[in-house]
Protein backbone atom coordinates (compact mmCIF):
# COMPACT_ATOMS: atom_id res chain seq x y z
CA UNK A 1 0.00 0.00 0.00
CA UNK A 2 1.42 3.36 -0.90
CA UNK A 3 1.43 6.61 1.02
CA UNK A 4 -1.84 7.70 -0.59
CA UNK A 5 -3.66 4.57 0.54
CA UNK A 6 -2.50 4.97 4.17
CA UNK A 7 -3.61 8.57 4.31
CA UNK A 8 -7.01 7.71 2.91
CA UNK A 9 -7.61 4.97 5.56
CA UNK A 10 -6.60 7.17 8.50
CA UNK A 11 -8.87 9.98 7.26
CA UNK A 12 -11.85 7.64 7.09
CA UNK A 13 -11.12 6.31 10.62
CA UNK A 14 -10.99 9.81 12.04
CA UNK A 15 -14.31 10.63 10.42
CA UNK A 16 -15.90 7.65 12.21
CA UNK A 17 -14.47 8.77 15.62
CA UNK A 18 -16.59 11.94 15.61
CA UNK A 19 -19.48 11.21 18.08
CA UNK A 20 -22.98 12.58 17.59
CA UNK A 21 -24.10 15.48 19.80
CA UNK A 22 -26.93 13.50 21.53
CA UNK A 23 -24.46 11.12 23.24
CA UNK A 24 -23.38 13.93 25.62
CA UNK A 25 -26.98 14.66 26.61
CA UNK A 26 -27.60 10.95 27.35
CA UNK A 27 -24.51 10.75 29.54
CA UNK A 28 -25.48 13.82 31.55
CA UNK A 29 -29.03 12.48 31.95
CA UNK A 30 -27.79 9.15 33.28
CA UNK A 31 -25.47 10.93 35.73
CA UNK A 32 -28.35 13.07 36.99
CA UNK A 33 -30.52 9.97 37.38
CA UNK A 34 -27.76 8.34 39.42
CA UNK A 35 -27.50 11.38 41.68
CA UNK A 36 -31.30 11.50 42.11
CA UNK A 37 -31.42 7.76 42.99
CA UNK A 38 -28.69 8.18 45.59
CA UNK A 39 -30.48 11.17 47.12
CA UNK A 40 -33.82 9.26 47.19
CA UNK A 41 -32.12 6.24 48.77
CA UNK A 42 -30.54 8.43 51.44
CA UNK A 43 -33.85 10.20 52.17
CA UNK A 44 -35.62 6.80 52.46
CA UNK A 45 -32.96 5.55 54.87
CA UNK A 46 -33.26 8.71 56.97
CA UNK A 47 -37.06 8.45 57.00
CA UNK A 48 -37.09 4.80 58.06
CA UNK A 49 -34.38 5.49 60.63
CA UNK A 50 -36.18 8.36 62.33
CA UNK A 51 -39.74 7.13 61.64
CA UNK A 52 -39.49 3.32 61.72
CA UNK A 53 -42.43 1.00 61.17
CA UNK A 54 -43.80 -1.45 63.73
CA UNK A 55 -41.93 -4.38 62.20
CA UNK A 56 -38.63 -2.49 62.30
CA UNK A 57 -39.26 -1.45 65.93
CA UNK A 58 -39.90 -5.09 66.91
CA UNK A 59 -36.77 -6.22 65.07
CA UNK A 60 -34.73 -3.52 66.81
CA UNK A 61 -36.13 -4.55 70.21
CA UNK A 62 -35.27 -8.21 69.57
CA UNK A 63 -31.76 -7.27 68.51
CA UNK A 64 -31.39 -5.11 71.63
CA UNK A 65 -32.64 -7.92 73.89
CA UNK A 66 -30.25 -10.39 72.27
CA UNK A 67 -27.43 -7.89 72.71
CA UNK A 68 -28.33 -7.51 76.39
CA UNK A 69 -28.50 -11.30 76.78
CA UNK A 70 -25.11 -11.61 75.15
CA UNK A 71 -23.71 -9.02 77.54
CA UNK A 72 -25.22 -10.87 80.51
CA UNK A 73 -23.78 -14.16 79.26
CA UNK A 74 -20.38 -12.56 78.86
CA UNK A 75 -20.58 -11.25 82.43
CA UNK A 76 -21.63 -14.64 83.76
CA UNK A 77 -18.88 -16.32 81.78
CA UNK A 78 -16.37 -13.95 83.34
CA UNK A 79 -17.75 -14.76 86.81
CA UNK A 80 -17.55 -18.49 86.08
CA UNK A 81 -13.98 -18.12 84.94
CA UNK A 82 -13.16 -16.27 88.17
CA UNK A 83 -14.93 -18.94 90.22
CA UNK A 84 -13.10 -21.65 88.31
CA UNK A 85 -9.78 -20.02 89.07
CA UNK A 86 -10.75 -19.65 92.74
CA UNK A 87 -11.83 -23.33 92.89
CA UNK A 88 -8.58 -24.43 91.30
CA UNK A 89 -6.67 -22.37 93.84
CA UNK A 90 -8.63 -23.90 96.74
CA UNK A 91 -8.15 -27.37 95.27
CA UNK A 92 -4.43 -26.78 95.08
CA UNK A 93 -4.38 -25.54 98.68
CA UNK A 94 -6.39 -28.59 99.82
CA UNK A 95 -4.04 -30.93 98.00
CA UNK A 96 -1.07 -29.28 99.63
CA UNK A 97 -2.76 -29.59 103.03
CA UNK A 98 -3.58 -33.27 102.49
CA UNK A 99 -0.13 -34.13 101.22
CA UNK A 100 1.74 -31.99 103.70
CA UNK A 101 4.42 -33.79 105.66
CA UNK A 102 3.73 -33.55 109.41
CA UNK A 103 6.65 -32.23 111.44
CA UNK A 104 8.63 -34.92 113.13
CA UNK A 105 10.77 -34.64 116.20
CA UNK A 106 14.42 -34.78 115.43
CA UNK A 107 16.18 -37.60 117.14
CA UNK A 108 19.91 -37.34 116.74
CA UNK A 109 20.38 -41.03 117.29
CA UNK A 110 18.04 -41.91 114.43
CA UNK A 111 19.01 -39.21 111.94
CA UNK A 112 20.79 -40.71 108.95
CA UNK A 113 21.88 -39.42 105.61
CA UNK A 114 19.90 -42.12 103.81
CA UNK A 115 16.49 -40.59 104.56
CA UNK A 116 13.50 -40.95 102.27
CA UNK A 117 13.14 -38.59 99.36
CA UNK A 118 10.41 -35.95 99.18
CA UNK A 119 8.48 -37.92 96.54
CA UNK A 120 8.54 -41.14 98.59
CA UNK A 121 7.27 -39.34 101.69
CA UNK A 122 4.48 -37.66 99.72
CA UNK A 123 3.47 -41.01 98.18
CA UNK A 124 3.39 -42.59 101.63
CA UNK A 125 1.19 -39.76 102.92
CA UNK A 126 -1.22 -40.14 100.01
CA UNK A 127 -1.45 -43.88 100.57
CA UNK A 128 -2.29 -43.33 104.24
CA UNK A 129 -4.95 -40.79 103.28
CA UNK A 130 -6.44 -43.19 100.71
CA UNK A 131 -6.48 -45.98 103.32
CA UNK A 132 -8.32 -43.75 105.80
CA UNK A 133 -10.80 -42.72 103.12
CA UNK A 134 -11.36 -46.38 102.19
CA UNK A 135 -12.00 -47.33 105.82
CA UNK A 136 -14.39 -44.41 106.26
CA UNK A 137 -16.29 -45.39 103.10
CA UNK A 138 -16.57 -49.00 104.26
CA UNK A 139 -17.93 -47.90 107.65
CA UNK A 140 -20.39 -45.57 105.96
CA UNK A 141 -21.61 -48.35 103.65
CA UNK A 142 -22.03 -50.66 106.64
CA UNK A 143 -24.09 -48.06 108.47
CA UNK A 144 -26.15 -47.45 105.32
CA UNK A 145 -26.86 -51.18 105.05
CA UNK A 146 -27.98 -51.29 108.68
CA UNK A 147 -30.25 -48.29 108.18
CA UNK A 148 -31.79 -49.83 105.06
CA UNK A 149 -32.42 -53.09 106.89
CA UNK A 150 -34.04 -51.24 109.79
CA UNK A 151 -36.13 -49.19 107.37
CA UNK A 152 -37.36 -52.37 105.68
CA UNK A 153 -38.29 -53.84 109.06
CA UNK A 154 -39.87 -50.75 110.57
CA UNK A 155 -42.72 -50.71 108.03
CA UNK A 156 -44.03 -53.91 109.67
CA UNK A 157 -44.15 -52.46 113.20
CA UNK A 158 -47.61 -51.24 114.33
CA UNK A 159 -46.33 -47.86 115.44
CA UNK A 160 -49.32 -45.72 114.43
CA UNK A 161 -52.87 -45.18 115.65
CA UNK A 162 -55.64 -47.32 114.13
CA UNK A 163 -57.86 -44.22 113.78
CA UNK A 164 -57.13 -40.64 112.84
CA UNK A 165 -59.11 -39.08 115.69
CA UNK A 166 -60.44 -40.50 118.92
CA UNK A 167 -59.90 -40.37 122.69
CA UNK A 168 -58.01 -43.20 124.34
CA UNK A 169 -60.35 -44.27 127.17
CA UNK A 170 -59.38 -47.78 128.35
CA UNK A 171 -55.86 -49.14 128.62
CA UNK A 172 -54.17 -52.52 128.70
CA UNK A 173 -54.53 -54.56 131.88
CA UNK A 174 -57.23 -55.26 134.47
CA UNK A 175 -60.56 -53.41 134.06
CA UNK A 176 -64.10 -53.80 135.38
CA UNK A 177 -66.74 -55.19 133.06
CA UNK A 178 -69.49 -52.58 132.51
CA UNK A 179 -72.33 -55.13 132.99
CA UNK A 180 -71.07 -57.79 135.41
CA UNK A 181 -68.72 -55.38 137.24
CA UNK A 182 -66.21 -58.20 137.48
CA UNK A 183 -62.50 -57.60 137.10
CA UNK A 184 -61.07 -59.10 133.91
CA UNK A 185 -57.90 -58.77 131.87
CA UNK A 186 -58.23 -56.24 129.05
CA UNK A 187 -56.02 -57.41 126.18
CA UNK A 188 -55.84 -54.14 124.27
CA UNK A 189 -56.79 -50.46 124.32
CA UNK A 190 -60.11 -48.78 123.48
CA UNK A 191 -60.69 -45.54 121.60
CA UNK A 192 -63.95 -43.59 121.91
CA UNK A 193 -65.01 -42.72 118.37
CA UNK A 194 -68.07 -41.84 116.32
CA UNK A 195 -70.00 -44.57 114.46
CA UNK A 196 -68.64 -44.99 110.93
CA UNK A 197 -65.11 -43.88 111.80
CA UNK A 198 -62.61 -45.44 109.34
CA UNK A 199 -60.32 -48.08 110.84
CA UNK A 200 -56.78 -47.97 109.46
CA UNK A 201 -54.03 -50.58 109.42
CA UNK A 202 -51.21 -49.56 111.74
CA UNK A 203 -48.45 -51.16 109.60
CA UNK A 204 -47.86 -53.15 106.43
CA UNK A 205 -49.13 -56.71 106.52
CA UNK A 206 -51.66 -59.23 105.26
CA UNK A 207 -55.24 -59.79 106.45
CA UNK A 208 -55.45 -63.25 108.05
CA UNK A 209 -58.94 -63.26 109.52
CA UNK A 210 -62.26 -61.45 109.10
CA UNK A 211 -64.65 -63.19 111.48
CA UNK A 212 -68.04 -62.15 112.97
CA UNK A 213 -68.24 -61.35 116.67
CA UNK A 214 -70.37 -63.74 118.73
CA UNK A 215 -72.45 -61.04 120.37
CA UNK A 216 -73.51 -59.13 117.25
CA UNK A 217 -74.19 -60.41 113.74
CA UNK A 218 -73.21 -57.37 111.70
CA UNK A 219 -69.92 -56.64 113.50
CA UNK A 220 -66.60 -58.30 112.69
CA UNK A 221 -63.10 -58.76 114.00
CA UNK A 222 -60.18 -58.11 111.62
CA UNK A 223 -56.80 -59.73 112.29
CA UNK A 224 -53.72 -58.49 110.38
CA UNK A 225 -50.38 -60.30 110.39
CA UNK A 226 -47.35 -58.02 110.11
CA UNK A 227 -44.50 -60.46 110.83
CA UNK A 228 -44.49 -64.21 111.59
CA UNK A 229 -44.82 -63.38 115.31
CA UNK A 230 -46.63 -60.00 115.28
CA UNK A 231 -50.38 -59.49 114.81
CA UNK A 232 -52.92 -56.70 115.35
CA UNK A 233 -56.65 -57.09 116.05
CA UNK A 234 -59.45 -54.56 115.40
CA UNK A 235 -63.15 -54.76 116.41
CA UNK A 236 -66.09 -54.09 116.20
CA UNK A 237 -65.66 -53.32 112.49
CA UNK A 238 -67.75 -53.39 109.35
CA UNK A 239 -64.95 -54.76 107.14
CA UNK A 240 -63.94 -53.59 103.69
CA UNK A 241 -61.10 -56.12 103.30
CA UNK A 242 -60.97 -59.88 102.81
CA UNK A 243 -58.64 -62.60 104.14
CA UNK A 244 -55.40 -62.87 102.22
CA UNK A 245 -55.43 -59.24 101.11
CA UNK A 246 -52.17 -57.31 101.35
CA UNK A 247 -52.52 -54.00 103.18
CA UNK A 248 -50.19 -51.11 103.82
CA UNK A 249 -50.10 -48.59 106.60
CA UNK A 250 -53.23 -46.40 106.64
CA UNK A 251 -55.11 -48.89 104.45
CA UNK A 252 -58.82 -48.73 105.35
CA UNK A 253 -59.87 -51.99 107.00
CA UNK A 254 -63.48 -50.99 107.59
CA UNK A 255 -65.71 -48.76 109.72
CA UNK A 256 -66.49 -48.77 113.43
CA UNK A 257 -69.93 -50.19 114.44
CA UNK A 258 -71.81 -49.40 117.62
CA UNK A 259 -72.36 -52.41 119.91
CA UNK A 260 -75.76 -52.55 121.58
CA UNK A 261 -74.38 -53.68 124.94
CA UNK A 262 -71.62 -51.05 125.08
CA UNK A 263 -71.98 -47.73 126.86
CA UNK A 264 -70.53 -45.82 123.90
CA UNK A 265 -69.09 -46.37 120.43
CA UNK A 266 -65.50 -47.58 120.66
CA UNK A 267 -62.76 -49.33 118.74
CA UNK A 268 -60.88 -52.14 120.47
CA UNK A 269 -57.27 -52.53 119.31
CA UNK A 270 -54.84 -55.31 120.28
CA UNK A 271 -51.21 -56.19 119.55
CA UNK A 272 -50.15 -59.83 119.78
CA UNK A 273 -46.49 -60.85 119.89
CA UNK A 274 -45.34 -64.48 119.92
CA UNK A 275 -48.86 -65.66 120.68
CA UNK A 276 -49.46 -63.36 123.68
CA UNK A 277 -51.21 -59.98 123.94
CA UNK A 278 -48.93 -57.06 124.80
CA UNK A 279 -49.56 -53.42 125.66
CA UNK A 280 -50.03 -51.52 122.36
CA UNK A 281 -49.03 -48.18 123.89
CA UNK A 282 -45.22 -48.66 123.66
CA UNK A 283 -45.66 -49.48 119.96
CA UNK A 284 -47.35 -46.15 119.21
CA UNK A 285 -44.10 -44.19 119.18
CA UNK A 286 -44.86 -43.14 115.61
CA UNK A 287 -47.72 -40.94 116.89
CA UNK A 288 -47.10 -40.60 120.66
CA UNK A 289 -44.07 -39.15 122.39
CA UNK A 290 -42.42 -41.27 125.12
CA UNK A 291 -43.72 -38.95 127.84
CA UNK A 292 -47.27 -39.30 126.48
CA UNK A 293 -46.96 -43.11 126.58
CA UNK A 294 -45.75 -42.96 130.17
CA UNK A 295 -48.60 -40.61 131.12
CA UNK A 296 -51.21 -42.96 129.63
CA UNK A 297 -49.67 -45.99 131.32
CA UNK A 298 -49.67 -44.17 134.66
CA UNK A 299 -53.34 -43.20 134.18
CA UNK A 300 -54.27 -46.84 133.44
CA UNK A 301 -52.48 -48.32 136.46
CA UNK A 302 -55.68 -48.38 138.49
CA UNK A 303 -58.43 -50.61 137.04
CA UNK A 304 -61.00 -48.68 135.06
CA UNK A 305 -64.33 -49.58 133.55
CA UNK A 306 -64.29 -51.26 130.16
CA UNK A 307 -66.54 -50.25 127.33
CA UNK A 308 -67.61 -53.81 126.49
Amino acid sequence: MGRRGVFWFSTKWLSYRVWPAWIGFVGRGLFLLLIAGLVAWGLALAYFYFFPSTAIVSIRSRIASKTDSLAILQTQFALLEAEKARTAKLDSMLYRELTAIPPREERPAQVTMHSLSQEEIRLDTLMQYAERARALLARHMQQEEILQRLASQIVHLPRHRPIERGDLAVGFGPVYHPITLQLYEHKGIDYIVMPGTPVLATADGVVREVSPLPFMENSYKVLVQHTPTLYTVYYPVEPTVRPGQLVGRDTRLGYVIRLSMARTTFLHYEVWRQGEPVDPLPYLWGDLAPEEVRAYQKAFLSPGHGLH
